[in-house]
């Protein structure tokens, strides 16, 4: 009796959960994970020939198993029970999380280098302009003393002697490793903060061989104080803590501004507040990645052309009072060619704007030098 009461009770204990993740609602977006979950796989021949569906299936089930989060989280946990303190990439530290960096997220550093060299030659070359590339240390070289005893991140500073070469380069390691004015990165996400968005516009006016304004007239207020970023999300504890407080330039600092995305809608802000009623409240800088965005300020002159990955949308609001027109590509997304932009636009410089894991990772900077031919 006691063993039939048993299987029964294990069948119940397997049954249970699969009747479940198989009749509940399904998200379609993790706000814990920060991601899109897996959709149902279509059953077809060729699907099951090249186990597409079979692994489609797996994958669908592990993102909507009932009670995915807690099962997660419960996972995380037992592992820093286990003193191990590295996730996915990310390391949780005494007040937060901090982003790895290895090896592995070089594969495309070379290839990167060799594309923005050739560019600012053509650039130079053909439209006698200057181009000025910034590339953002992260936390693991600026906050080494948060990492765990254990961590070995790559020495960063093989790739900084290799960067140095690049057309109008700004190293802005030694500005950060001077900073006393608040934290630079975000204690849940891997981007920089206002204060590490200020410093590194500050270097970059110091490049063009201007003033920086004051920090203090950009009139920085903070946005929200619930902010979960990639690096929570990666992690997968979600117990709540270390939730990071958003800082940006107010927006009646910034004056006047119309922003008009590649599809010829516009608006009047830099910032999405809709965005901080979401999970990815950085998504407030800019309201994400678009492809293309056209910026007109109340300035009365300056061009600036700023290719860019995610970093820089927190940085923009501090360029406003420096140009009368700005236009921001992300290369991930954008459809055209960068020197066909610059011979229609009559700009006046380029900044090429990213953090040093995504430079070393991304694999569209090489087509920088394209043409429409």
């Amino acid at each position: 009796m006691k063993n039939r009461l048993f299987v029964i009770l294990f069948a119940l204990f397997l049954a249970v959960p699969a009747v479940l993740t198989l009749a509940l609602p399904k998200k379609e977006f993790s706000e814990n994970e920060n991601r899109m979950l897996a959709e149902a796989p279509k059953l077809s021949l060729s699907s099951l020939r090249d186990g597409a569906f079979m692994s489609g299936t797996a994958d669908y089930i592990t993102d909507h198993f009932v009670g995915r989060d807690l099962w997660v989280s419960v996972r995380s946990a037992i592992s820093l029970l286990a003193l191990r303190s590295e996730q996915n990439g990310v390391y949780r530290v005494r007040d937060g999380y901090i982003d790895g960096f290895s090896q592995k997220d070089t594969d495309f550093f070379e290839d990167n280098v060799s594309a923005v060299s050739a560019f600012g030659e053509t650039v130079r070359d053909t439209f006698g302009i200057p181009v000025y590339t910034l590339v953002a240390p992260t936390a693991t070289q600026i906050e080494k003393d948060r990492l765990p005893a254990f961590a070995a991140p790559l020495d960063a500073a093989p790739l900084f002697e290799r960067l140095a070469a690049l057309p109008g380069f700004i190293d802005v390691r030694d500005v950060f490793a001077e900073n006393e004015g608040g934290p630079l990165y975000y204690r849940t996400d891997h981007h920089w903060t206002a204060r590490g968005a200020y410093l590194a516009y500050a270097a970059f006016q110091s490049a063009r061989g201007k003033a920086a304004e004051s920090e203090a007239s950009y009139g920085i207020e903070q946005v929200t104080d619930r902010f979960f970023g990639t690096l929570y999300s990666r992690f997968g504890l979600f117990d709540g803590r270390f939730a990071d407080e958003i800082r940006a330039p107010s927006a009646a600092a910034l004056g006047r501004v119309t922003v008009t995305d590649g599809k010829g809608e516009s608006r009047a802000s830099v910032y999405d507040p809709s965005a901080l009623a979401g999970k990815d409240r950085y998504r407030y800088f800019l309201g994400g990645n678009d492809p293309i965005l056209q910026i007109d300020t109340e300035q009365s002159d300056g061009r600036l052309l700023l290719i860019k990955d995610s970093y820089a949308n927190a940085l923009l609001p501090y360029l406003l009072r420096e140009y009368a027109h700005i236009t921001v590509v992300d290369l991930r997304y954008y459809p055209g060619t960068v020197l066909s932009l610059l011979a229609e636009g009559a700009y006046d410089e380029v900044l090429i704007l990213y953090n040093l894991k995504s430079f070393a990772s991304d694999s569209y900077l090489r087509f920088l030098t394209l043409t429409d031919d």
